[in-house]
């Protein structure tokens, strides 16, 4: 009986990992235009997104993006 439990715990967790999965976004502010990583996606219109609007897995790939990103080298 524990086994089983344990067994459709394990499973309950592994299937709902992924969700969990943090993606980072090269935004720029529209007034300032400054630049910068954010760890969700942004919805207002003082933020708009960068290099596509290509979700990173990593801050620091992001980062590496923003880098990269011409509108981003002001």
């Amino acid at each position: 009986m524990t086994a089983r439990v344990l067994l459709a715990c394990l499973i309950a967790i592994g299937s709902a990992t992924p969700a969990f999965a943090r993606k980072y976004y090269v935004v720029q502010n529209t007034k300032t235009l400054k630049c910068s990583v954010l760890p969700k996606k942004p919805k207002g219109k003082t933020v708009v997104l960068v290099a596509g609007g290509t979700p990173y897995k990593t801050r620091n790939e992001a980062r590496a993006a923003l880098r990269a990103s011409s509108p981003c080298k002001i």
